[in-house]
Order: C-alpha cells, then sequence, then structure tokens
C-alpha cells in the first residue's frame, strides 16, 4: 500500500497539474485519473514488479484481490453502474441454511456455460441457437 502511495504522489508531482509548489485538487486528480494517464501509469509501474496472475498463483493474493485486479485492468469501476465489476458464479447450492464449502456438490461446474448447466438449459439454448436466423 505505502508503494502505490508513493507511486501515485511521484505521479501527480509529475504531472502538468500538479507538482511543488502548486495544488492538484481532487477533482483535478479525479478527472485524470478517469482519463486514464494516472491510473495506467499507476498500474503499470505497479503490476510490472509484482504480476497479480503470479501474486495469485503463488497464493500471495486472495481470490477476490485477483479477481478486482482483472475488473481493474479491464476498465471496469463501482464508480459507473455500466461497467461494474464482474464476478463468476461459482456456487449452485442456495438453498441450504449453511454451505460446507468442502462440499463440492455446492459449486456449480466451472467447465460448462451458465446456459448449459442442466439438460434442461442446454436444450433451451440448442433451441434458440438453431432458430437464430
Amino acid at each position: 500500500r505505502e508503494e502505490v502511495f508513493r507511486l501515485l504522489g511521484s505521479l501527480i508531482s509529475a504531472s502538468p497539474t500538479g507538482g511543488e509548489g502548486s495544488a492538484i485538487s481532487g477533482a483535478q486528480l479525479g478527472e485524470e485519473y478517469a482519463s486514464g494517464s494516472v491510473r495506467d501509469r499507476l498500474l503499470t509501474t505497479v503490476w510490472k514488479r509484482e504480476p497479480p496472475t503470479a501474486l495469485w498463483q503463488q497464493g500471495k493474493i486472495s481470490n477476490l484481490q485477483y479477481l478486482m485486479h482483472l475488473n481493474t485492468l479491464a476498465g471496469r469501476s463501482y464508480n459507473d453502474l455500466t461497467q461494474y465489476p464482474v464476478f463468476p458464479w461459482v456456487l449452485k447450492d442456495y438453498t441450504s441454511d449453511e454451505l460446507d464449502l468442502t462440499n463440492l456438490s455446492v459449486f456449480r461446474d466451472l467447465s460448462k456455460p451458465m446456459g448449459a448447466l442442466t439438460e434442461n438449459r442446454a436444450e433451451k439454448f440448442r433451441e434458440r441457437y438453431d432458430m437464430w436466423d
């Protein structure tokens, strides 16, 4: 975290609207971040040092942290409802009062797309596909 703050500070001070002896408002920083220039430089610098995929594979970051990295790379944000972060649908048991996460039967089959999880859903998908002209 400290590294990110240090990098962000250096990027702001190198920015035309920031720097020594000048003030940068939150609005100005927000505009620069939203435009991608500050964000892209920050993410590129941080992720070159420690690529999220490597950190995730080594167990240094959680699944949630890794998914947030992927969503950030894709430009998704909590600030824009049309670009809200995406998370995979991994559970299939929504009726139990308690979930035993060591029981594989509570997770959906990730080898199949959502439209083919059951034979009924797969058949409906095939029908829609066949009717497509």
